[in-house]
């Protein structure tokens, strides 16, 4: 965590575009306590204006008034973009010298209007090939700072609502969805299933004729070109039409995943899949190597450049959540209206998504989406995520207890479960 974190709460720290807002610095230890016969002064540079247009850097200043050991200034940011807030202290007989440097965000109403929700929409348990029990893996994300998880396992739907079921009882921000990972038959590609009412696995297992007849009606409709694999591509079609039945998001899974020597999709129908894109979303990083990673990255970036525009999405494909090489490697920051099902799936359709992909060692991310929410979201993991990682800690140390069948667990886990959602309350400037 920045050492300005660490010594200041700044709040509120994102802002509204023309709105005039009382700003509170407060200091955090009396190490960095303000002082009743000093002066205090805020000035306000906008990070996207370029010095030459700021004769002599006369950049805006507001007087900060120390009250009860807090400072208070106000401020009225005039466009949308990052704010560097440099408190400068004179004491009696001495010039003005900088104290610290902290940051606030100005967004226009549609964006301000949102909320951050760092989220996962595809991993595994020990109900499939993964490592540990759904509810282990669920408070394990709420360790890791994610704010909503959907368990997909292969080929089946039991294991996210055992999850869901395991904390239904208790009040929390951190919110559990249904979902499954996609294996038609016949048919190499994987799909994730988010969010929907009802199992589309089941659909084929149960009713394998039908699901073949339907198909074929597909494949004789949709004028797949030739060389293509015409039967899986009518399949995917097929997967795609019936999650989106079951109200989920279907999303494209790993298509440069190296499976067994070959990637997971073949080149010519991952260009075509993103240039028809039957599907929702695709999943531009998951747990997987650079090399995998760097190639599905590429591909969606000169088929933007074609004009093939699809959403995307970020998730870990983790098969353990403890001492895991992939667990937390790549996931997602989704600007919505609220941590619902229903407001997910419209952010991630209306491209308020940054994907971040991270491996062991680096400091911080790269983000992918569009321009004007990774910019929002670099500000955002730096200065807010941090905070809110802190209190998502407690809560899933807390979950793991009550999994296991503690009951006082359950308790606390009640008082301080909707945490996240109050330090929104405090940092953005309703």
């Amino acid at each position: 965590m920045k050492t300005s974190l660490e010594y200041y709460d700044i709040y509120p720290k994102v802002l509204r575009v023309g709105k005039r807002t009382a700003i509170t610095i407060r200091p955090l230890g009396a190490h960095v306590a303000f002082h009743s016969e000093a002066q205090y002064q805020v000035r306000l540079v906008p990070m996207n204006e370029t010095l030459l247009n700021v004769t002599g850097k006369q950049y805006e200043t507001a007087q900060a008034v120390c009250s009860e050991g807090a400072l208070q200034f106000e401020f009225c940011p005039r466009s949308e973009q990052q704010y560097i807030v440099l408190l400068l202290e004179k004491k009696q007989g001495q010039d003005w010298e900088k104290k610290c440097e902290l940051r606030v965000y100005a967004l226009e109403p549609d964006f301000f209007s949102l909320r951050p929700y760092r989220g996962d929409m595809h991993c595994h348990t020990c109900r499939s090939d993964g490592k540990e029990a759904p509810a282990i893996v669920a408070a394990n994300y709420r360790k890791a700072g994610f704010d909503f998880l959907s368990i997909t396992d292969h080929g089946q739907y039991a294991p996210s609502m055992e999850a869901i079921r395991t904390y239904e009882k208790i009040p929390m921000s951190f919110q559990l969805f249904p979902g499954e990972e996609v294996h038609p038959p016949k048919n190499n590609t994987h799909t994730v299933h988010f969010g929907g009412e009802s199992s589309v696995n089941e659909l084929f297992l149960q009713d394998p004729e039908r699901y073949e007849r339907e198909v074929d009606e597909l494949e004789a409709s949709l004028g797949i070109p030739d060389g293509l694999n015409k039967r899986e591509y009518a399949s995917l079609v097929w997967v795609y039409r019936k999650i989106r039945e079951a109200g989920g998001l279907a999303i494209m899974a790993h298509p440069c995943w190296i499976q067994e020597e070959a990637y997971h999709v073949r080149r010519d129908m991952y260009r075509y899949l993103l240039k028809t894109h039957p599907f929702d979303a695709l999943e531009l990083t998951c747990g997987q190597s650079l090399e995998e990673n760097q190639q599905q990255i590429s591909l969606w970036q000169q088929m933007r450049e074609e004009g093939n525009i699809v959403p995307v999405v970020g998730s870990s494909d983790s098969h353990g959540t403890v001492n895991s090489e992939w667990f937390g490697l790549s996931k997602m920051i989704v600007l919505a209206e609220d941590c619902t099902k229903n407001s997910l799936i419209d952010a991630v359709k209306k491209r308020r998504v940054a994907v971040l992909e991270q491996y062991h060692g680096e400091a911080l991310p790269r983000v992918y989406g569009e321009n004007r929410t990774v910019e929002f979201v670099l500000f955002l993991l730096t200065e807010y995520m941090p905070l809110h990682d802190e209190l998502c800690f407690e809560e899933g140390r807390l979950m793991k207890e009550y999994a296991c069948g503690s009951r006082e667990a359950g308790g606390e886990l009640a008082r301080i479960g909707r945490r996240t959602q109050k330090l929104t309350e405090k940092y953005w400037a309703e």
